[in-house]
């Protein structure tokens, strides 16, 4: 069972975060792209669980497209409902593996020997685990600071004090997520602590010149949120491999 957990979680992690672009999103409220994207996560799930079962394909392919219907047309893209979102796909998922737990075992990747079927599920436990830390994490911590903020634009990046290169911020934190990641699943947890010093200094000069507690303290929570999230995700997956 659980080697059909982890493909299917794969399978929805890759398909939300990486193959989901940003003009994908901006446009699941018309029907043929929520179906282009439904149809993504189908061949997704298809391909990395190695089963054409119409059941678990159907079951997927109907929640997946029901939830983002609701998501997209009934609310606003906010924290609240994104997280739903995400813990009613995981909650499918689990559902799924429960009710067909042998699903991985009598797939496609019945082929591979027992040792290379055990690689094959650390790797796409890895790819999870990084998805979920950096390409979903930056959503997650997007939503989280947007919300935090509210209305008050300087504080959420707007303001002068906080110009730079555009998508500057987003680049930054899925670098950090990513190094912390690669860091902590490769047992260089320790790495870490260099890290968190080394972003500490570059943010000093931001927080020292900056007249606006807002600010500073924005930028202090965006970090700590950034770098737990990458910690919890990356130390969940270090246990498992």
């Amino acid at each position: 069972m659980a080697e059909t957990f982890i493909a299917l979680a794969c399978a929805h992690l890759i398909a939300d975060f990486l193959f989901q672009p940003g003009w994908l999103i901006r446009r699941k409220s018309r029907p043929q792209f929520l179906l282009l994207h439904i149809l993504i996560v189908t061949i997704l799930t298809a391909a990395i669980l190695g089963s054409l079962n119409p059941y678990i394909l159907g079951a997927i392919a109907v929640t997946h497209a029901a939830a983002d219907y609701v998501k997209t047309m009934k609310f606003k893209d906010t924290l609240a409902p994104f997280v739903i979102d995400q813990l009613f796909h995981f909650a499918v998922i689990a559902a799924v593996a429960v009710a067909f737990p042998a699903a991985f075992d009598a797939g496609a990747w019945r082929i591979l020997s027992e040792d290379r079927a055990a690689a094959y599920i650390d790797a796409l436990t890895v790819i999870a685990g990084f998805v979920a830390a950096v390409p979903s994490g930056a959503y997650l911590i997007e939503k989280f600071m947007t919300r935090l903020a509210g209305d008050r634009r300087d504080a959420a990046g707007g303001g002068a004090d906080l110009e730079g290169l555009p998508n500057g911020g987003f680049v930054i934190g899925c670098l950090e997520r990513g190094i912390i990641y690669i860091l902590v699943v490769s047992g260089q947890a320790i790495g870490v602590g260099f890290l968190i010093a080394a972003k500490s200094l570059l943010r000093f000069g931001d927080i020292a010149n900056s007249q606006h507690r807002e600010i500073v303290e924005y930028i202090i929570i965006g970090t700590f949120a950034s770098f737990g999230w990458s910690l919890l995700v990356a130390t969940l997956i270090a246990q498992r491999v």
